[in-house]
This record gives C-alpha cells, sequence and structure tokens, in this order.
C-alpha cells in the first residue's frame, strides 16, 4: 500500500460523543481538564492513530456548541475527511445541519456520517435512523456518505469505523503525493513558547514539505522566518510533507507576533496579505436569497472575524433592473492572509447561521475605474477553481504577466524578458507610448504612471522599442528616433555622465574639488565601483585613469563637449549656449566678449574656453577681441547630439 498522511476532523451536535469516540479510537483524551469538569469541548483538541498500514492519521477534535462556532470552522480548512457524529438517541439536531453547511463551505472533500450511542436503541430504530440521516445528508450537501453505526462506550463496531476511514483516505493517497510537490501552507492553529526552542506554532500542514532550516514567509506580516525545529505526532523530524498536524518552532520570532489566523508558507506559495477579497458565492445557498450589504463573520483557513459584507450588482442595462451577481466584496478592518480559490464561510454576526459558503476569486483592491473589467472577467471564471491559473485573471485585467506564473504558455502571448504579454493589449502599448513620445519625451517611470502600467513591464516594452530602432534614451527622457541611447552605456559611464550635468554651466574638471569642480553625491559615489569612487574623491582626479577614460569615451561619443582646460560640458548644454549666442545674428556678424558672457551666463574663467570650442567647431572665427559668425545652424536638428 502506497504511503500516505491524513488528517481527519469530528464535527456534529454537543454530547453527542465526540470526545469519547476520538478516545476510543485513538486512545488519546483530547479534552483538557475544564473541558472533562463541565463535559463541553470549548476549543480545538488533537489526536492521532496508526492506520494499521505504518501511517499516522491526525484527528482533530471540533467544538459542538454554537458559542463556539468560531473554534469550530478553524479546524475544518484542511481535513482531507470529516466523520459527522450523530447520537442514536437523538438523531438530527440543529447544530448537526449548521456543521454540514460549515464542512461544505469549507470546502471538505469526503464525509463519514457516524452514528454513535447505537447501544441505547433498537436495531430496527438504528436502520430507520441511517435510512434518514442517507436522505437528509445528501439534501443538505450533494454528497452521497458512507454511515456507520458504533458505541464508543462499548467499542461496538469500532473497527469497522476504522476500516471505513482506512479505506476513504487510502482512495486520496495518489492526490496526497501530488500535494506534497507544492509550496508548504500552514494555517496557525495554536501559538505557544518552549523552552530551548522559543516561539512554536501549531497547525495542520495541507500541502507542501517543511523541513528544519528552511526560509520560510509568515503572512500576513509578510516575514522572513526560519524553521528551528519541527514535530509530528510528538515525534522531532528533520522533515516532514502533507498532509499531517505539525508544531514549528522559529527562531528569533517574538510569540506575541503570531496568533491564531496567521499563514506560513514559501516565497512562492502566492499567498496575500488582504484587507479586500471578492468572492463567489456558492450557488445552492443563494436561491430567493436577496443579497444585501452587512456586517457578517468571515471564517477561512484558521482564521475567523468581522468583514463588511458587499454584493456585487450587475449594471443596468437598458433601464432594466439591477440583478445581483454571485460576486461578493469583503472588506477587513485588517490584512488577512487568503490565496485564490480558497474556500470560505460567511456566517451571520453574532449567530451560529451560514450565511453562504463562497470561494475566493480575487485578493486585494482594485481602482474603481477596473472593477466593471474585472467583473466581468470574474464572471466567465469555471466551476470549480480547482485547475484554473489565476495568473490567467492577472493577463486579461493587465494585459501582462510574470512568465513564470504558468507552466505552459497560453495561446496569443508575446514572450517580452521575465513577461507574457496578451497580443492585443501588446499593439496597443505601443502606439500609445509611440504616440505619446512623439509629442513629448518621457522617462520609463512617468510612462509607466501616465499609463498606469507596471514599471518592469513599461521598461520591457521600451526596449524591445529602441531594438527596433523607434525609440532612444536621452537625457533620462525616452524619445522617437534611432542612434545612441544613453542606457547602452556602462554604469559607470552613465553615473560619469550624470555627474558631469549636474555641475550645469560650472562644467566638469577633473582633479579639482570645491567652487568650479566637483563635490560628488553620496548617493552617486555609493554606487560606483570602489576604484573608481577612490579616484574621483580624492585630489589630482585627473590622473585617475578609469575616469579619464570615461570621459574621453564620453566626448567621443557626443555625449560630452571637451572645452580646453579641459572642462567637460554636458553636449545638450553646449548647443543650447551655441544656438543662444547665434540667434538672431548673421553670417558675418560680429560678436563681442560682453555680449557673449551677457547671453550665456559665463563668467570669463568659462566663457574663453567656450569660444575656443566654438571657433573649433567653425561657429565662429576670432578677430582681435570680437568674434565672426562664419555660420548658423540650419535645423533644429544640427543643435541635437547624434
Amino acid at each position: 500500500m502506497t504511503p500516505y498522511r491524513a488528517v481527519i476532523g469530528l464535527a456534529g451536535h454537543v454530547d453527542h460523543g465526540k470526545t469519547l469516540l476520538i478516545k476510543t479510537l485513538t486512545g488519546i483524551t483530547t479534552a483538557r481538564a475544564h473541558e472533562q469538569a463541565i463535559g463541553m469541548t470549548q476549543d480545538l483538541g488533537f489526536a492521532h492513530f496508526d492506520d494499521g498500514q505504518g501511517n499516522t492519521i491526525g484527528v482533530i477534535d471540533v467544538p459542538g456548541h454554537e458559542r463556539y462556532i468560531r473554534n469550530m470552522v478553524a479546524g475544518l480548512w484542511s481535513l482531507d475527511l470529516v466523520l459527522l457524529v450523530i447520537a442514536a438517541d437523538e438523531g438530527w439536531m440543529p447544530m448537526t445541519g449548521d456543521h454540514l453547511r460549515l464542512l461544505k463551505a469549507m470546502g471538505v472533500p469526503r464525509l463519514l456520517v457516524c452514528i454513535n450511542k447505537c447501544d441505547l436503541v433498537s436495531p430496527d430504530e438504528l436502520e430507520l435512523l441511517e435510512e434518514s440521516l442517507l436522505e437528509r445528508v445528501m439534501d443538505e450537501s450533494g454528497m452521497v456518505p458512507d454511515i456507520v453505526s458504533v458505541s464508543a462506550k462499548t467499542g461496538a463496531n469500532m473497527a469497522a469505523l476504522h476500516t471505513a476511514i482506512v479505506r476513504q483516505l487510502r482512495d486520496m493517497a495518489e492526490h496526497h503525493a501530488l500535494r506534497e510537490q507544492v509550496a508548504p501552507r500552514l494555517y496557525v492553529d495554536r501559538v505557544f513558547t518552549a523552552n530551548g526552542t522559543g516561539t512554536v506554532l501549531t497547525g495542520t500542514l495541507q500541502q507542501g514539505s517543511l523541513k528544519v532550516g528552511d526560509k520560510l514567509r509568515l503572512y500576513p506580516a509578510d516575514r522572513e522566518v526560519q524553521v528551528r525545529s519541527l514535530q509530528a505526532y510528538h515525534q522531532s523530524v528533520e522533515e516532514i510533507g502533507a498532509v499531517c498536524r505539525v508544531a514549528v518552532g522559529l527562531k528569533k520570532v517574538p510569540h506575541k507576533e503570531v496568533t491564531r489566523g496567521h499563514c506560513l508558507t514559501s516565497a512562492t506559495g502566492q499567498c496575500e496579505a488582504a484587507t479586500h477579497l471578492i468572492v463567489r458565492l456558492n450557488a445552492e445557498r443563494l436561491s430567493g436569497k436577496a443579497l444585501r450589504t452587512q456586517e457578517v463573520e468571515v471564517a477561512l483557513g484558521s482564521w475567523h472575524g468581522r468583514a463588511r459584507f458587499v454584493p456585487i450588482k450587475e449594471a443596468p442595462i437598458n433601464e432594466l433592473p439591477i440583478k445581483d451577481t454571485r460576486l461578493a466584496r469583503l472588506i477587513f478592518a485588517t490584512p488577512i492572509p487568503c490565496f485564490f480559490g480558497q474556500p470560505l464561510a460567511i456566517i451571520r454576526h453574532g449567530s451560529s447561521e451560514l450565511l453562504h459558503g463562497a470561494r475566493i476569486v480575487w485578493c486585494g483592491d482594485i481602482h474603481p475605474a477596473r472593477r466593471k473589467a474585472l467583473h466581468a472577467l470574474l464572471g466567465e471564471l469555471p466551476d470549480p477553481l480547482d485547475r484554473y491559473n489565476p495568473a490567467t485573471l492577472q493577463l486579461g485585467l493587465n494585459g501582462y504577466v510574470l512568465a513564470s506564473r504558468f507552466d505552459e504558455r497560453p495561446e496569443q502571448v508575446t514572450p517580452l524578458g521575465e513577461w507574457l504579454i496578451d497580443n492585443h493589449w501588446l499593439a496597443q502599448s505601443r502606439d500609445q507610448l509611440l504616440a505619446t513620445l512623439k509629442s513629448e519625451p518621457l522617462s520609463a517611470a512617468e510612462l509607466a504612471t501616465r499609463f498606469g502600467i507596471a514599471l518592469p513591464v513599461t521598461q520591457a516594452l521600451l526596449q524591445q522599442l529602441k531594438i527596433e530602432q523607434l525609440v532612444r534614451l536621452h537625457h533620462d527622457k525616452w524619445q522617437p528616433g534611432s542612434g545612441e541611447s544613453e542606457d547602452d552605456l556602462g554604469q559607470e559611464a552613465q553615473l560619469v555622465l550624470k555627474v558631469v550635468r549636474d555641475q550645469g554651466k560650472e562644467g566638469y574638471e577633473p582633479g579639482k574639488l570645491g567652487p568650479g569642480g566637483v563635490a560628488l553625491d553620496p548617493f552617486i559615489t555609493r554606487k560606483l565601483p570602489a576604484a573608481l569612487r577612490q579616484g574621483l574623491l580624492r585630489n589630482g582626479l585627473q590622473k585617475n585613469c578609469a575616469l579619464q577614460k570615461q570621459l574621453r569615451n564620453l566626448a567621443r561619443l557626443q555625449y560630452l563637449v571637451q572645452l580646453d582646460g579641459p572642462i567637460y560640458y554636458d553636449t545638450a548644454l553646449y548647443n543650447q549656449m551655441v544656438a543662444a549666442v547665434l540667434a538672431g545674428q548673421q553670417v558675418g556678424d560680429l560678436i563681442d566678449m560682453a555680449s557673449l558672457k551677457e547671453i550665456t551666463g559665463l563668467s570669463r574663467k568659462y566663457a574663453i574656453p567656450f569660444c575656443l570650442r566654438m571657433e573649433m567647431d567653425g561657429w565662429v572665427r576670432r578677430e582681435e577681441n570680437e568674434r565672426r559668425v562664419l555660420r548658423l545652424p540650419q535645423t533644429q536638428d544640427e543643435m541635437e547630439p547624434a
């Protein structure tokens, strides 16, 4: 027989014998001393037993009284099988129905009806009860359960119950093997401090595996934690796989920072810490119900608490009345850890009545302007959601998604770096970017903000357009055209270029600090390689070969202009000053030095090297103390760097 691990639970009306049944099945008393004194389970209890084939089965005892319904649902989320316990002498009770509906809402996959106290009724009465319970469970849940009648007190038929449990779990062994291959997921149901270990949390490892030393994420704080120790059924282990009750010791995590309802998973576990959810209500609970906005209680995972329930209605069309959809928004006061497709129960505030079972179809808030599009996509989701990849939603809504979110590439997409881009969205976005840049150069961040596109995707789109020679980066702004693009420069060259540009009309003079030189911003120098940084900051900068090489190369590429001195200017700034000097002039006109200094705003120290560079470039010729205009720029393009 294939090895497997599983966790089952017992639910049912108060005083129908669940705790005694567990003791008879496992030999373990789950009730605490104070619970035994009052004869009522108030919180979750835990036990385990061997299936006879070397596999350990975890058992969770959930409270039966309606006052403890919130504790009950905390134990249901991860179960493979639930025994719905019904006393033979009392039969179906109000909480029996409530528990059954909660089981269905929380997504419990299998149900076994266990009639306890069969020694208190006659065989004929027991047979009639079995028939009526089978019919009622089928009507309430849609499941067709096995039914086993036992007496926990006398031990009658307990072997048959054991066999029925093992048979159902054995059928799920292959499914469990697949669950170990995904990211771990454990909702916390207890937290305590142990001497020598520190903070310990317990819960059911629903999927994946854990091992000592693992670095995981704890939600909703989204903080990294490390596994110090592991125990499964009171045995220390180095590694354990799902599905299993575990105790996890964490390194350096204060006890007060973890509580029931928190979730332990990996960085790839796709857990969200959200204050807004959109859920799809289960169809069987909607018949004849008018949905309304109200305060409710929500149970998901081992978490429960209050939320605001807001039905999502269809927009009116041609004056037709607004209709309810199966979608609703849940709004929480604080973030809760959750997953796409996760089942949850919506309970009437202050009572044990289940209002709705639901599945999460969207985690997080969304801008009102995009809600209509999202609701349309959510309305087309398949039922069930088990095999649906939520990345498909992101692709449909945003037009792009990380390629790593798909095992197989979907149709009608184009790979772009680490992204998959919807073909229609890609064509539309290219046109928008090019049209915008034609009217005004913008940075990648400005474009991302304007169009509401993630910055990494905007950068990937721009790089593709650059490869096609449709855009280039100039002065940190993207603009139409081909040619040299500043982002092709190395990191050192880009930083040196920024230093020169930041100097403005002061120019950059290698070898000088202070006035007329440069005092480098610490933010810039921190990013420089050590050798270049030391050279930039020490006296005698002109001796720094790395810096000199970068400056000369930037001048060769026409990003910089070298004046006599040497003094380096940004080419665009130099061209602007040349255009200002020549504005309104005619070929043959004379420009005196005073006028040139006034137009450019340069002191004599920089005006003379500037004039010499203009002479070298053939714009003017010196005649004593004046400069004669030799030529004028024919077009604006002539004043732009190549």
